[in-house]
């Protein structure tokens, strides 16, 4: 048993080296985003940026086959040695290789993208998916550790959610309610059939749309870390939300209103995880979608009382509280798809809750 404990230590200490070395992409991913935001003349493949980014991940892959070597015993096939949790990570080294390859030649033949193209070009997606695999290598670690009905989130599986959250905020920040001016933009209701109404309500129909898509984003996640916990991790909520605002806010150039939205949704999730370690267990059954459509009612609201504080709140009241109600409603309607299907398991009551704080 003593055995066991010491081994559960190592690949603890092994995953968190994992994604601290995740943390160094993703990080490198931002900047790499800043710089084609802010220097346009990019014309190059090889560039700092770039160069951050690629260091990081031939660390990665150094670390990753010196974890499979370390796993080999003598006379082992390496392809057998691989760790629980660890095949997706040296898929995820590989396939980072032939799409930075790819990325290469479609630099060199048709040029570097400048605008909202970069985030959707077909080599980049491809690198985006090879890192998600990497971030993910301490959640399939501790779930492969796991026994029957007695998961346990480790630290390290819970940055990894967080990391891969951050990542889905960087290729969704041209739909990310961090990074636009919202309900602090002027806007008048135009009736219907009036010329150029369209055009003019635009900026608000995709506001909107950041809104549930945002929502989705923080509530995801945070779906996915109570699957397998009788209560969610201490601070998770605050964490997803700082990997999905402050990062994109960062990256294009901490701009007054989103610095300013980002830290009132920010202060918002304080008070939701507050909250949570007094919500009843029985909750967080049946009454998921409740709590979660409050949730995203809170954040937001968090946000929109920071606008008003700062600013002001220039969308009519119909509009930016529809726009809460129909966060809360999207929010609720994950938790009641997450709620169907099998019983999440409950861990057991010998602390396993408190080993899923951070």
């Amino acid at each position: 048993m003593l055995e066991t404990a010491r081994n559960t230590s190592t690949d603890s200490r092994r995953d968190l080296v994992t994604e601290l070395l995740g943390l160094w992409l993703l990080l490198a991913v931002f900047l790499d985003g800043w710089a084609h935001l802010h220097l346009p003349g990019l014309e190059t493949f090889f560039t700092p940026w770039h160069a951050a980014l690629y260091s990081g991940m031939l660390a990665t892959a150094a670390w990753t086959a010196a974890v499979i070597w370390r796993n080999r015993t003598p006379g082992q096939p390496l392809a057998q040695a691989v760790p629980p949790g660890y095949r997706g990570t040296a898929v995820g080294v590989v396939l980072f290789a032939v799409a930075g390859g790819l990325d290469l030649l479609w630099h060199e033949i048709l040029g570097i993208e400048v605008s909202l193209d970069a985030l959707v070009s077909p080599t980049h997606l491809l690198l985006g998916f090879s890192l998600f695999l990497i971030l993910g290598t301490a959640v399939r670690s501790a779930r492969a550790a796991s026994h029957a009905g007695n998961f346990a989130w480790t630290p390290a599986a819970l940055f990894a959610v967080v990391l891969m959250t951050g990542l889905g905020a960087f290729f969704l920040i041209y739909v990310s309610a961090f990074v636009r001016l919202g309900p602090t933009a002027l806007f008048t209701p135009i009736p219907v059939g009036t010329p150029g109404r369209i055009q003019a309500e635009l900026p608000v129909v995709i506001t909107l749309a950041s809104y549930l898509l945002t929502t989705a984003l923080i509530m995801a996640p945070f779906l996915f870390t109570l699957s397998a916990a009788r209560r969610p991790a201490r601070g998770i909520v605050t964490l997803l939300v700082a990997a999905a605002a402050w990062l994109p806010v960062v990256m294009i150039g901490l701009r007054p209103t989103s610095i300013t939205g980002a830290a009132g949704t920010t202060v918002a999730a304080v008070v939701v995880d507050l909250l949570l370690t007094r919500v009843p267990e029985t909750w967080l059954g049946r009454g998921l979608p409740a709590v979660t459509g409050g949730i995203a009612a809170l954040l937001w609201t968090g946000q929109l009382m920071a606008f008003a504080v700062t600013d002001a709140i220039r969308w009519p009241v119909s509009l930016w509280l529809g726009a809460v109600v129909l966060s809360a409603a999207m929010a609720a309607g994950l938790a009641l798809l997450s709620s169907w299907g099998p019983a999440r398991p409950v861990p057991d009551a010998s602390g396993d809750a408190a080993k899923s704080g951070l």
